[in-house]
């Protein structure tokens, strides 16, 4: 009889691109969805319970109550603005101090400090509640900054998406330009011929930029009214640790960015945000329908090869990955992710390159 121990895939060596990297600021939810209710989301496999208090400024505690361990995003806002427990009515403030134990008539304040809930700095910008992912601490900056998502003179589409991916996978594809030729073909690239160009690589502060010279435009006329040929300029970019960027401009009337707020769920697990912002001539909200369905197929196909690929890597118990000098941003987000991870500067490594590739 075959020992089946002795059938399995080729070894490898378990390791997983899994990073922690808690001080740092992560999208939660896009701020219309945080109302009068509180609403629990797990930013880094911690459940957190998120409400707005008697101002309406929203707030983030641990999603557990320190009584009797009956999550809090259960309870509901008084009319104090304080989070109360559903189970025995303990109330807490944003802070994460219990201001009230109901039916008990002592106030022995060491006892008060113990009752305490974990708590995690909050902002509310650019249509999103952001959350420091480390509690009980004071963060060290703010939040990346959404550009043109207020703009009246750009067309804006939100999207929100599910990745069963780690963190980094989900950072490289967004990032990754071969792929598209492949994954999206005919709807990205990979319609006619290859043409060559030059991507240069560049730091950013806390992030990577990368700039692509001489591609011709994705969509639009490739010449222009005296038969030149038109040029894109397109640049990816990653900030630290969690959102990409995709930049594309041609002249002065045709502007394209999209920026990405990717937030780890767990190890295998990553939800994104997609803030598209559209300047094209003659596109309106008559032309919103037609943009969105673009997006979401392409988004779709995205899902579906990392979680291929996130089923291959469980497949054989780890990773055996094979990097060119194509994968520009890949490895170098996985540096600085780990950099950051031992409490290193992620800044310190010199990433200049300047590579010829056809796309």
């Amino acid at each position: 009889m075959v020992d089946p121990e002795q059938l399995r895939p080729p070894e490898t060596r378990g390791h997983y691109s899994v990073a922690n990297v808690p001080a740092a600021w992560y999208v939660a939810c896009r701020s219309h969805e945080l109302g009068e209710a509180p609403m629990t989301q797990t930013i880094l496999g911690v459940p957190l319970v998120l409400y707005r208090d008697a101002g309406e400024r929203a707030a983030a505690l641990l999603d557990r109550c320190p009584h009797r361990n009956v999550r809090l995003s259960l309870g509901q806002v008084d009319p104090e603005g304080h989070l109360a427990c559903g189970y025995h009515g303990w109330r807490f403030d944003g802070k994460g101090r219990c201001v009230d134990v109901p039916g008990m008539l002592s106030t022995d304040e060491a006892a008060a400090r113990g009752r305490s809930v974990p708590a995690y700095a909050v902002r509310e910008q650019d249509g999103f509640i952001w959350v420091w992912g480390q509690p009980d601490t004071d963060p060290r900056g703010e939040p990346v900054r959404i550009p043109f998502v207020e703009d009246p003179d750009y067309l804006v589409v939100h999207r929100e998406y599910l990745f069963e991916s780690t963190l980094h996978a989900a950072l490289e594809n967004a990032l990754d330009v071969p792929h598209t030729a492949f994954v999206h073909k005919g709807d990205f690239r990979g319609q006619g011929e290859r043409q060559s160009i030059e991507a240069v690589r560049r730091r950013i502060p806390d992030g990577i930029e990368v700039e692509y010279e001489g591609e011709k435009p994705l969509m639009g006329d490739h010449h222009d009214e005296e038969g030149r040929v038109i040029v894109q300029k397109h640049w990816d970019r990653f900030f630290m640790p969690s959102v990409a960027q995709v930049e594309y401009k041609t002249g002065d009337q045709r502007h394209l960015i999209t920026t990405l707020p990717h937030t780890p769920i767990s190890d295998f697990q990553t939800r994104a945000w997609l803030v598209s912002c559209w300047k094209v001539p003659g596109l309106d909200e008559s032309g919103r329908e037609g943009v969105e369905a673009y997006l979401d197929q392409i988004l779709a196909q995205d899902v579906e090869v990392l979680r291929e690929q996130t089923e291959s890597l469980r497949r054989f118990g780890g990773e055996a990955y094979r990097s060119t000098e194509l994968d520009l941003m890949g490895p170098a987000i996985w540096h600085m992710l780990k950099q950051s991870e031992r409490g290193l500067d992620p800044n310190a490594s010199d990433i200049s390159r300047r590579i010829q590739l056809s796309v």
